[in-house]
């Protein structure tokens, strides 16, 4: 991404609703029925190596701390050593590793950690394949992954562009791609179910006046819209994502401009 877009998204990831209901979808998928501690031969007592890929600057991180347990340890890696900067000055981060690197190219032995995440990551990435095949490596037998991309290939617009996207993923065409890959896939569903019309009408009726440009213009931070939401609704939209996070762990969404889920390294 751009460094406008780095800058913004350290700026609002820890109080703008996306960045905060996310992480509360994510959390309920960590904290779902046969929990991360449930891994096979692994005590609560040892703890858990997680690895976030594409870490950015490093908000999620804490809320992974928090699952790793006493004796466990968190990695974040990210192509960005600009993300990283902003990552260093996170409250709380003091005990996670942090490294540059590429997903395509994990830094890591194989079977090291028994969680890997990626939260609207792999979109970014040009051979998603690859990475995949990357994060099954250095997944522990039974560990999983967890992961969050955007949805609906038809919503694409000067938005994605702007973010550096390179799709955006279709729910059977991203199970295929897991099972694919060797995963077995335990939970897929949709979220933010409450934006497909809103992002439709967004990106049809708004982002063409924000952002013209010749359709052949590079790649560029014009166009990457978080419309302001006051205080309450924030607020709001916010409770509204935590009860969806809640919902999902139990029986999957069958619409919503996200896609989340956990796949199991057999």
């Amino acid at each position: 991404m751009e460094k406008q877009e780095y800058e913004r998204m350290h700026a609002l990831e820890s109080q703008y609703w996306w960045f905060v209901g996310r992480r509360a979808i994510i959390e309920r998928l960590l904290q779902r029925p046969h929990r991360l501690t449930a891994l096979s031969g692994i005590s609560p007592l040892d703890g858990l190596d997680l690895l976030d890929i594409g870490c950015g600057t490093g908000a999620n991180l804490p809320m992974l701390r928090r699952f790793a347990g006493p004796a466990g340890r968190v990695t974040g890696i990210d192509f960005s050593p600009l993300a990283l900067r902003f990552a260093c000055d996170h409250p709380g981060l003091s005990s996670a590793r942090l490294l540059q690197g590429d997903a395509m190219r994990l830094p890591f032995r194989d079977a090291s950690f028994d969680v890997v995440t990626m939260f609207d990551v792999l979109e970014h990435i040009p051979d998603h394949c690859l990475a995949l095949q990357e994060v099954l490596r250095v997944l522990r037998p039974g560990g999983r992954y967890i992961f969050s991309v955007p949805a609906y290939q038809h919503l694409w617009s000067a938005h994605d562009t702007a973010l550096h996207h390179f799709r955006r993923y279709e729910y059977r065409d991203l199970r295929a791609l897991l099972r694919s890959s060797g995963y077995r896939v335990a939970l897929l569903s949709f979220a933010m179910s409450l934006m497909p019309p809103i992002a439709w009408a967004w990106r049809r009726f708004v982002l063409p006046f924000k952002a013209r440009r010749p359709q052949n213009a590079q790649r560029h931070s014009e166009g990457a819209i978080l419309p302001p939401a006051p205080g309450p609704l924030n607020a709001a939209l916010v409770k509204y994502l935590e009860c969806e996070g809640r919902i999902i762990a139990r029986r999957r969404l069958n619409f919503g401009t996200s896609l989340v889920g956990i796949a199991v390294k057999p």
